[in-house]
């Protein structure tokens, strides 16, 4: 139904986002577009109100972008302002992607009521609010690993890294001649954990897994060396955070951390939802990983900056 963020099947999506509507009974939805499709850029304007500012943000989104300012639609951040203008971060995308996913809800019960890029929800709800240190989030999950640089509580950097869960099962499958289902036990119950019993196995998955490092690597390195126009340096990132269904494999928060050189961790995406004193959730903390994205969705209506 999905690839690489395209629809190709429609209405085999809108029958899934209708049974869940008919199941739950819902009436609205946040909605997350993927970045694959988008365009997040740092634009600096000189001052003017509040209420000029989307009008002189679409007279310069041509010189940012390679679209028309008639074929994107866009939204904006301010980070920083004073009598002399603004620090914007631009989020945009292509006005036939944004229709497609608009078009979705067409005869599903559905509305939709706000749209937004996945690594903007996936920040509300791993990186505590009032944060305003520099953290890579690394959302690792089960076809591809999202990335992005959060800086000030705003996303200033997003990529998207073709290596996921998958890869790992692939690759397991392959050396031991095991099923799905087998594969997939073995890598939760040895992980990246190198030890006399399953040495085999351990460098069966290092080698994806090095390959994965190396790509956060270069755009660590990217982030630090390639400050934006007016700036003298970028933030250190102070960490990562890990999130998505394969990011508590054991032992690759440790991996990561030796090698980047920088506090690697396991995301708690109930961060700021409930601190656990009165209520714990049900789902496990293995599972609740994947869900970062629908939880930073709803934390939209309570922290919608």
């Amino acid at each position: 139904i999905m690839d690489t963020g395209k629809i190709k099947d429609i209405d085999g999506l809108k029958k899934i986002l209708a049974s869940l509507n008919s199941e739950h009974k819902l009436n609205f939805v946040n909605v997350s577009l993927p970045e694959e499709q988008a365009y997040l850029v740092r634009m600096a304007l000189p001052y003017v109100s509040k209420k000029d500012l989307r009008g002189s943000i679409e007279v310069q989104l041509e010189e940012y972008i390679p679209l028309r300012a008639e074929e994107a639609v866009f939204d904006y951040e301010i980070i920083s302002e004073d009598e002399r203008g603004y620090d914007l971060e631009i989020s945009a995308l292509p006005l036939v992607v944004a229709q497609s996913y608009f078009n979705l809800f067409d005869g599903t019960g559905l509305t939709p009521l706000i749209f937004e890029m996945e690594a903007q929800a996936i920040a509300r709800a791993v990186i505590p609010q009032g944060d305003k240190n520099t953290h890579m989030v690394v959302d690792f999950g089960e076809t591809r690993t999202g990335l992005s640089v959060v800086s000030d509580g705003v996303v200033m950097f997003t990529s998207t890294l073709d290596i996921g869960g998958h890869t790992l099962d692939d690759a397991i499958k392959k050396t031991f001649k095991v099923t799905s289902e087998e594969a997939e036990k073995m890598k939760k119950e040895y992980g990246l954990v190198k030890n006399s019993g399953n040495k085999e196995f351990f460098f069966t998955l290092i080698h994806p897994i090095s390959i994965l490092k190396d790509e956060l690597n270069k755009h660590f390195v990217y982030w630090h060396t390639h400050p934006e126009p007016g700036e003298k340096e970028r933030k250190k990132i102070d960490s990562i955070i890990l999130c998505g269904g394969d990011s508590n494999l054991l032992g690759f928060s440790d991996y990561l951390s030796a090698n980047l050189k920088v506090p690697v961790s396991v995301a708690n995406v109930w961060v700021n939802v409930n601190s656990f004193e009165a209520y714990v959730p049900e789902i496990s903390l293995k599972n609740s990983l994947r869900y970062a994205t629908a939880i930073g969705l709803v934390l939209g209506n309570l922290y919608p900056q």
